[in-house]
């Protein structure tokens, strides 16, 4: 008889700890279910292109140093057209082209950051990519009055620190989906015919300003982005703001997607 009782008392606790553990368990689905990170920490992507249900496309140009600069010229294009771009400055450039940061601004288009110096955040600190990241950010609010929260990775380089680093300090990584190859010297109609025959919904498109070749190239490219269907934004219109992740292949998606 008293063997019977220990088991039974044995067999009434372990129904309790189940329950316990059951119950902990739909707690926490009901609490956090819902809850969603801001990105994908565990893929630790840039954002290169974003997946919307709209037929949508940014067009974003770099900065960039040299004893070439057109990006007056790009403004006239895309005043001209009545689009809207976003441009990653270069705080350095910035420093050397005030004027033009500022016209920019001026012309409604979005200016966002492409570091301070240029140099490859997979070869830093973690504190010294935070220094490089705000002191751009910094500078693009002083001469626009802009406080931006995006960044486009110097050479596109990046690593899962370089991109958790940025994401818990507030920033947006940046890369692209689509290379217009204006950089390699190609003359206009190769540069357009580049991007048009291989654009899709959600592509970020990225152009330099120091080409000699890419306002013309930008004229064909709009025009033809406008006969497909396409509506041209702002980077930061196209992007998801809240509830999103990012894929392994840097797509910005919903995160029931």
């Amino acid at each position: 008889m008293r063997i019977f009782v220990v088991k039974k008392w044995t067999l009434i606790r372990a129904a309790i700890f189940i329950l316990i553990v059951i119950g902990a368990i739909v707690y926490t689905q009901l609490a956090f279910g819902n809850s969603v990170p801001a990105s994908n920490i565990s893929q630790a992507m840039p954002v290169c292109r974003v997946s919307s249900g709209e037929k949508t496309v940014a067009l974003t140009f770099d900065t960039a140093f040299g004893d070439r600069d057109y990006t007056l010229k790009i403004l006239d294009v895309l005043k001209k057209e009545n689009v809207k771009a976003t441009f990653f400055v270069m705080g350095l450039w910035a420093q050397e082209y005030p004027d033009v940061v500022a016209e920019i601004s001026k012309e409604g288009q979005e200016v966002a950051s492409h570091s301070m110096n240029h140099l490859k955040y997979t070869d830093l600190t973690e504190s010294a990519v935070l220094d490089d990241a705000n002191k751009a950010a910094d500078m693009i609010f002083e001469l626009t009055g802009y406080d931006t929260k995006l960044i486009r990775l110097p050479f596109g380089a990046f690593n899962a620190p370089v991109i958790m680093t940025l994401e818990n300090a507030g920033f947006i990584p940046v890369k692209w989906s689509l290379d217009s190859l204006d950089w390699k010297g190609y003359d206009a109609k190769k540069i357009a015919g580049n991007v048009l025959s291989n654009v899709k919904s959600g592509d970020i498109i990225m152009f330099q300003n120091n080409m000699k070749e890419t306002p013309e190239a930008l004229c064909e490219v709009i025009l033809g982005l406008r006969e497909d269907g396409y509506k041209i934004v702002p980077l930061s219109e196209m992007l998801i703001k809240d509830n999103y992740v990012v894929d392994s292949e840097g797509t910005q998606k919903y995160f029931n997607d």
